[in-house]
């Protein structure tokens, strides 16, 4: 191999990799600050009767997006206290008829309400959508000690103020044939988060932003026993303040955001590593060429 095809071959690859690398930042780019709409399907189309008839061309059916909540709640004073966008799925297990158990996964319909009470260290936030959905959240302030994710600068040595989800609640009822068909036995049920677990807990007057889902498992009464996952994703949430603080970023999305960098480092070193080989085999090949003549 001459000096000049290996030279070549180095300069495209360096000019390639670079450009992927640009498109793969720009769609996590895209992803993240997209503004999701309720999705619809949109209608078939109706069939008609043709006496030539044609193939008409074929278009990709829209993927249904979820309903991004955008909620705000005030104070008494009238000052906002509370603001939150996310988007918000649910798997639930039930037993139905002639099965022992089955899984019910449904999303956050766009036609819900919602409904809180702020203090100065405490938020009561619930959504609501019938027939007899009601999605709880806890918000409190707190002193915490040590760092509050990886991403945090905050001393281990010193107390901070944070805030976090402390608790969720989520009540359904599986007289809902839509999302509980052929339910053994019709009830309402609640399940619950955790007691004892931490979930987005982050500096005070700073943003929680995460993209990543977030799966919680809700427990029976007892705590003993997983009933059910809330799954919140393209989350940003602001307590206790009235606008939206600096950017807090989970450390889900900081793993994934550092998966690229590495991999196109590796890829590379690995071209590099083979270009260099194939170098030093091309100028021994030529030597022994002159020594042959």
């Amino acid at each position: 191999m001459s000096s000049f095809k290996i030279s070549t071959f180095l300069i495209v690859v360096l000019a390639v990799i670079p450009v992927l690398y640009g498109q793969d930042i720009a769609l996590n780019e895209n992803n993240m600050d997209e503004v999701m709409a309720t999705g619809t399907m949109e209608p078939p189309m109706s069939s008609a009767t043709h006496s030539h008839p044609t193939t008409a061309p074929k278009h990709p059916t829209p993927t249904p997006t979820l309903s991004k909540g955008n909620y705000t709640l005030k104070d008494r004073d009238g000052k906002i206290c509370f603001r939150a966008i996310f988007e918000t799925t649910f798997k639930v297990m039930y037993h139905a008829k002639g099965s022992s158990k089955k899984i019910a996964s449904f999303d956050l319909p766009p036609n819900h309400a919602y409904r809180g009470v702020c203090s100065s260290k405490m938020i009561h936030f619930w959504i609501t959508w019938k027939p007899a959905y009601v999605l709880n959240m806890t918000f409190i302030e707190k002193a915490v000690n040590g760092t509050i994710q990886p991403n945090s600068e905050i001393d281990e040595m010193k107390e901070n103020q944070a805030w976090e989800l402390e608790n969720i609640k989520f009540t359904y009822d599986t007289h809902d044939n839509k999302n509980f068909p052929n339910a053994m036995k019709p009830a309402k049920s609640i399940v619950y988060s955790n007691a004892t677990a931490v979930f987005f807990r982050t500096p005070v007057n700073e943003s929680y932003t995460c993209v990543s889902k977030s799966v919680i498992p809700m427990y029976d009464m007892g705590g003993m026993k997983v009933m059910a996952n809330v799954t919140i994703s393209k989350a940003k949430i602001q307590p206790f303040a009235q606008k939206y603080g600096a950017e807090f970023t989970c450390a889900s999305d900081l793993a994934k955001n550092n998966v690229v960098p590495i991999a196109v480092g590796a890829a590379l070193a690995g071209l590099l590593l083979i270009v260099i080989v194939a170098y030093f085999i091309g100028r021994r090949n030529a030597r022994a060429g002159y020594e042959s003549v």
